[in-house]
């Protein structure tokens, strides 16, 4: 039993919470950009299996065999069958139907779980995809059109079919907190200044492995150059031209450029969903106040993920009439 990519969309892969404990070997942690938004996703559709992650336009896909999906992430209009369809719900679909996803209209990123859930190897404990090493997810690389993707049974996939849920996890500000880096005394008390004073632009040399800003000019007081050294994800890298650029998750695993700074975990789904032209704004924050601020931001995560537990069966009473098409796709009635 398959899906099959009609059309893959933009950067669409196989992600799921990363590979962790495998760095030290040489395995980049990859994964879900938007942790959030997947959490949710996975939470919703009732299963651990893996998403896809598409970037700024979304995949069309034909499903061979009945399944539910549920979307989460940035806003995007999404068709089954040209009838449109909310996100953050549960839907099903039934053998032949077909999944358009527009192009996102807020935010960069989205991802489409699946109550029978994608079936891909498990590579150092992760379904997650890497393209530059090219392992993980579907033959370690981007979707295309026409792969057919093996998809697992799982006798529970109706369960929650029609569960929703009610949030919006997109950010409300640029504002991005960080951390003093590790080579921070490499920079002048400036440049330290510099790096919060004006908002910088998100360029269009940006992808999962990093996004290069351009804004103030905050080279370190001598030379970038270091001796190669394991790095954060989110390390804020400072090479000799002054520009700083954020490591994200398909970051190599250890670099040999000054860090002025690392982004705040809690902040690095916020960062997914910023995409080129974007300006974000950086804001010290002290390591007490970021630990402060990272238990608030997982409490509230917490807490809407308790609320999935308990969230309504979407209400199609209340349709309009013009709806009971998309009725019958949430419900399941076939």
């Amino acid at each position: 039993m398959t899906i099959k990519i009609l059309q893959p969309g933009l950067f669409s892969t196989i992600q799921d919470k990363g590979r962790s404990g495998f760095e030290h070997v040489g395995f980049s942690g990859a994964g879900a950009m938007d942790q959030p938004s997947f959490k949710v996703a996975q939470s919703l559709i009732g299963n651990e299996g893996p998403a896809i992650e598409y970037t700024v336009i979304g995949p069309t896909i034909q499903f061979n065999t009945q399944n539910t999906i549920a979307l989460t992430g940035g806003t995007v209009n999404a068709t089954l069958n040209c009838e449109s369809i909310p996100m953050y719900t549960v839907i099903f679909v039934n053998k032949g139907d077909i999944l358009k996803i527009g192009q996102i209209t807020e935010g960069a990123r989205g991802y489409i779980t699946f109550g029978n859930p994608i079936n891909v190897p498990l590579i150092a404990g992760s379904y997650a995809t890497h393209t530059r090493s090219g392992i993980g997810g579907y033959k370690g690389r981007t979707l295309l059109s026409n792969d057919c993707i093996t998809i697992n049974m799982n006798e529970h996939f109706k369960e929650n079919i029609g569960k929703c849920i009610n949030v919006n996890l997109l950010p409300e500000s640029n504002i991005i907190h960080i951390l003093k880096g590790p080579q921070i005394e490499s920079f002048s008390e400036e440049a330290i200044k510099k790096l919060v004073n004006l908002p910088y632009t998100i360029t269009e040399q940006s992808d999962r492995m990093g996004y290069r800003l351009e804004g103030e000019n905050v080279a370190p007081i001598n030379h970038a150059d270091i001796i190669s050294e394991p790095v954060a994800l989110g390390s804020i890298q400072v090479p000799n031209d002054g520009q700083p650029i954020i490591l994200l998750n398909d970051k190599q695993t250890i670099g040999g450029y000054t860090k002025i700074a690392t982004v705040c975990k809690f902040d690095l789904g916020k960062l997914a969903q910023m995409k080129p032209k974007n300006q974000v704004q950086f804001k010290w924050l002290s390591f007490q106040e970021a630990e402060k601020k990272n238990r608030e931001q997982m409490s509230i995560l917490n807490d809407i993920l308790k609320e999935n537990l308990v969230s309504p069966v979407f209400d199609i009473s209340k349709m309009r009439q013009t709806s009971k098409k998309l009725a019958m796709l949430v419900k399941g009635d076939f």
